[in-house]
């Protein structure tokens, strides 16, 4: 970090390295880095050892145990150590005020979301700009959730948008595709829903010379039977057999509930008694539930909009939390945590702030960087 201050009657104005115990400069190697030799301070709670420069002049260095109050360690200590509370300031973060917890989740929201617009300007510059493409492989890591995100989006990654073009008002071949490159035609049974898919596939695969992905395959393990990845593609292939211009429908939306109505593919036929291929099922309609259309807004299309605004030189947060507060909060066991202690939880956007809370904050102990921690402590 950079810092100004005066020591022997000059002004120093330049980096500032902080350390534990002032021999960890020789522990990190920073004597044998010459991106070190600039160092105008050398900040350290205890001063175990002189360190100097490579000419043999000392460093100058702060000792903080000299200077730091044993008052504000023991708050600090009773405040964030504890070693029996699921949250660092869990006995005392009930004075935190709801007006403060307000424009704290907000701040929160929009760093998480920011770590999401990282991933897709590195997508961007993979895919030469293409926004379609970006959304397309966003997408299908969204729908696979938690266990199959990873293998979904090497899947989506197989297949370029001009197939999917080509395919427009094809279900079959879409989703023939789809289920081909997630390899979940292989060993095709007696199950002739399955065969006739097969069929396709390897037509389709040879036409546009693609190459089936050798990476994370799909698991059914741990997953409820509605969202089996068989499902989940076979909603995604329906989605795309109906709209291949996906984007634009995206970004033109005001609102989650009109693109709702666009994402909300219901499968029939073989789908109505199925859940896998080969194993039939009570008859069924199986419909795209709110809750999961949810999901997809959070993970995929509210970070690919306010992506796109930024992208056009716009904020991007007015109608970022336009969506996001309309939107039901997540409840998982991070957001149950704060709930129990009374944290205002009023949307997603609140929702995932507290996540991102929880695993940048808490989790890693940045109390004293974190609003709350800031406030117990000058408080």
């Amino acid at each position: 970090m950079e810092a100004q201050f005066f020591f022997d009657a000059l002004l120093w104005n330049g980096p500032v390295e902080v350390h534990r115990k002032a021999s960890d400069w020789y522990r990190h190697n920073h004597h044998l880095d010459p991106n070190y030799e600039n160092v105008i301070l050398h900040v350290v709670w205890e001063h175990d050892m002189d360190i100097a420069y490579s000419n043999g002049r000392k460093i100058p260095t702060l000792q903080l145990q000299d200077v730091v109050d044993q008052a504000v360690l023991d708050r600090h200590k009773s405040l964030f150590l504890s070693l029996h509370q699921r949250l660092p300031c869990e006995s005392e973060i009930h004075r935190f005020s709801n007006f403060h917890w307000k424009h704290w989740l907000e701040r929160l929201y929009v760093a998480r979301v920011e770590q999401r617009v990282s991933e897709i300007q590195s997508l961007l510059k993979i895919y030469k700009r293409d926004w379609e493409s970006v959304l397309f492989v966003l997408l299908f890591k969204a729908y696979g959730l938690n266990v199959n995100g990873t293998a979904f989006f090497e899947n989506a990654q197989s297949i370029p948008i001009t197939v999917i073009r080509k395919l427009l008002g094809k279900p079959l071949d879409m989703e023939a595709l789809f289920m081909g490159q997630a390899a979940l035609l292989e060993g095709a049974g007696e199950d002739a829903y399955q065969k006739e898919l097969k069929e396709r596939y390897v037509y389709l695969k040879s036409k546009f010379n693609l190459v089936q992905p050798k990476g994370v395959r799909v698991q059914f393990a741990r997953l409820r039977p509605s969202n089996f990845p068989t499902l989940r593609i076979a909603q995604l292939a329906g989605l795309y057999a109906k709209q291949s211009a996906l984007f634009q429908e995206v970004i033109r939306h005001s609102d989650p509930e009109a693109s709702f109505k666009t994402f909300a593919v219901s499968l029939q036929g073989y789908w109505k008694t199925h859940y896998n291929f080969g194993s039939k099922s009570p008859s069924r309609i199986k419909k795209f539930s709110r809750s999961f259309f949810d999901l997809i807004a959070i993970n995929a299309l509210l970070p690919v909009r306010y992506a796109y605004a930024r992208y056009l030189g716009e904020s991007g947060e007015e109608d970022l939390f336009h969506w996001v507060e309309k939107i039901p909060m997540e409840r998982n066991r991070v957001t149950k945590i704060f709930d129990q202690l009374k944290v205002p939880i009023q949307h997603a956007g609140d929702s995932q702030g507290l996540m991102h809370l929880f695993k940048n904050y808490c989790q890693k102990h940045q109390c004293l960087t974190c609003n709350v921690g800031f406030h117990l402590m000058k408080s």
